[in-house]
């Protein structure tokens, strides 16, 4: 088994739109908008306020074509569509991540604008020069190759394109405790340090805009989101199953003692 089968099978499930909606019925929602599935459809740290915050702080504006690279089940791409009037397109490697991401589309009203495709994202099946903005949430953590990664990010967007993202990076180089969200075992599990990743980008041709160190920021609310995964029928468990909330206080702890860290940043094609 390839890495990258690895990691669709770590995320794959069987029917997970079916069972977001069944779960939104269960919690008593009727009306299935972007806001009412990010319990369920944003899958990193910060939720669907960070994807908010990622946005504003990278100035995405109405019309821009945005990748959403690891778009999973599609929660970022549906909010940078109805909250910032975005265009946005999702590529990711797991069946069963695109296939429901348009499920949730359609049910959300959205399908005009916010489209999905498998694929890999170190050979995207997209012409050069085709986005405004790439997009990446939580995702590198799976990628072992991380200028392919970036260098096909430089490649797809136009002159002037930005990257943004919200990552989890490497801190003190300490070993993490296993499960994370993102993986099982270290087979799958590939953080790299600030200094490497902004070398990465710098290789791949990329000229650094904004970089701010979202530690801080972040670790006092991984608690919280961990503890509101049994709050409600509609979370993060039904996608990743019951033992979410330990796999994200391992996170937060690892976090907590430095050998993590997040970072935000925009980087912008030459």
């Amino acid at each position: 088994m390839t890495e990258t089968e690895a990691v669709a099978r770590h995320y794959e499930g069987p029917q997970l739109a079916e069972r977001i909606l069944e779960a939104a019925a269960a919690a008593g929602i009727a009306d299935i908008s972007p806001v009412a599935l990010a319990p369920a459809d944003e899958f990193h740290t910060g939720g669907l306020a960070a994807t908010r915050e990622l946005a504003s702080m990278a100035g995405l504006e109405p019309g821009a074509k945005v990748l959403d690279i690891g778009s999973g089940l599609g929660g970022p791409a549906r909010v940078l569509v109805s909250e910032f009037g975005c265009e946005v397109t999702g590529i990711d490697i797991t069946p069963e991540f695109v296939r429901s991401a348009r499920i949730l589309t359609e049910r959300c009203g959205l399908a005009s604008k916010a489209t999905f495709e498998e694929g890999d994202a170190l050979a995207m099946p997209f012409p050069d020069a085709s986005f405004d903005w790439a997009w990446t949430q939580h995702v590198v953590m799976n990628i072992r190759d991380r200028l392919t990664l970036y260098r096909e990010a430089y490649r797809v967007l136009k002159p002037g394109g930005r990257l943004v993202f919200f990552d989890i990076l490497k801190g003190s180089g300490a070993a993490l405790d296993y499960p994370v969200p993102w993986a099982d075992s270290a087979g799958i599990s590939f953080v790299c340090t600030p200094a490497e990743t902004k070398a990465f980008l710098k290789e791949a041709g990329f000229v650094e805009r904004i970089w701010n160190d979202a530690t801080e920021k972040y670790l006092a609310g991984i608690s919280s989101q961990a503890a509101a995964q049994g709050a409600s029928p509609l979370s993060l468990r039904v996608v990743m199953g019951e033992d979410m909330p330990e796999k994200m206080m391992r996170v937060r702890n690892a976090v907590a003692d430095g050998r993590l860290v997040y970072a935000r940043g925009v980087f912008q094609k030459a």
